[in-house]
């Protein structure tokens, strides 16, 4: 690289982490606000709460969104914890580097883990180019009638499509046309998944969607947070930052796969009963040990990602089905909101390695 394209680089790099910033500090703020509106009697962190708290994570410069997790969390919980991952931090320390972002690409997801099971994709538009299942080159037409022949199915983004973004069901030949003008390119088509009983019963509106994350320490991936995501209004993709205490909730999973008996909507409001009168705690989900061994085996063979957001349901055979994995942009306020700090018994291992990167002493 020459000094002309170290400068080009050097910008390019300084303007991204500009933007990346600027981004997670104003989701960090309406992540807070979401809450605060709630509660009538907010306690504020004190200022020794705040000293422990930069000093246990190594904060320079210290900026109030530096302390909204913990502070959401005491308030929730009724309980201060140092050990919580503050959302700033960790999306500017220990989300994943930007040179594995090429792999964020969903249409090639299946290609990368063909251990996983994943919905069928039928058509892939990769940079406007059609492909078929088996990443054959295929006209315009083709796809189309290949999407008509298959109805009904679900289209999304295959890159940036977090929070459920343009994730739609295409149910008739008029929305198939509709396809060719709404998106431009870089999307895939998916059989429809019919998910298991015990699924649609907690999550009607929407497919019901385990969240798993699991992490590289000491070079063995180990499962952090679990928690099943679910909707009770009508939402192709379920997301409960899109609509903080408006039908989406999350329940916590234990490790035999058994749900708690408190759910959390996004403002972070708790709920022990469904509007159906349903009573979740306890309830199993099945399958569970399978697809986390199969999350992990698919970790282990990729140990340059660091954190993997797993996000998979059980199908009406009672069988996990991936819908997808996340490196980047992986959502932690619901995990430490409904299970408590996100790194749990390895907190230091992960604390230290911030402390290190803020010092500009990457391992």
């Amino acid at each position: 690289m020459n000094s002309m394209q170290k400068i080009y680089h050097g910008f390019v790099t300084l303007g991204q982490n500009f933007s990346l910033r600027h981004f997670w500090k104003n989701y960090s703020i309406q992540e807070f606000n979401d809450v605060r509106c709630n509660f009538d009697n907010w306690k504020p962190l004190s200022n020794a709460q705040k000293k422990e708290i930069v000093d246990f994570w190594g904060i320079r410069h210290p900026k109030k969104y530096d302390f909204f997790m913990h502070e959401i969390m005491m308030n929730v919980n009724d309980d201060y914890d140092v050990r919580y991952c503050p959302e700033y931090t960790f999306r500017l320390y220990l989300d994943s580097r930007r040179e594995l972002w090429p792999w964020i690409d969903k249409n090639y997801f299946d290609r990368h883990q063909p251990g996983i099971p994943f919905p069928y994709t039928y058509v892939r538009n990769v940079n406007g180019c059609f492909l078929d299942h088996d990443y054959c080159l295929i006209s315009k037409d083709e796809a189309k009638k290949i999407i008509v022949e298959h109805l009904p199915l679900i289209i999304k983004p295959s890159i940036d499509s977090g929070e459920g973004k343009n994730i739609k069901l295409i149910s008739n030949e008029k929305e198939a046309d509709e396809i060719f003008t709404r998106y431009n390119k870089d999307y895939l088509l998916q059989e429809l998944v019919v998910q298991c009983d015990e699924f649609s019963r907690l999550s009607p509106g929407s497919v019901g969607s385990v969240r798993l994350i699991t992490a590289m320490v000491n070079g063995k991936p180990k499962v952090f947070k679990k928690h099943l995501l679910c909707c009770w209004t009508d939402s192709v993709a379920v997301n409960a930052h899109a609509a903080p205490g408006e039908g989406v909730f999350v329940i916590r999973i234990d490790d035999d796969g058994r749900l708690s008996s408190t759910a959390y909507f996004g403002n972070a409001k708790k709920i022990q009963t469904l509007p159906s009168g349903l009573s979740f705690g306890g309830m199993v989900i099945p399958s569970f040990k399978e697809a986390v061994d199969l999350a992990l085996k698919a970790h282990a063979s990729m140990p340059m990602v660091d954190f993997v957001g797993w996000d998979f349901t059980i199908d009406k055979d009672n069988k996990p089905v991936f819908i997808e994995w996340n490196q980047r942009g992986i959502e932690i306020y619901n995990s430490q909101l409904s299970q408590g700090p996100l790194f749990g018994e390895y907190t230091d291992y992960f604390a230290e390695k911030v402390r290190k990167m803020k010092k500009g002493k990457t391992e």
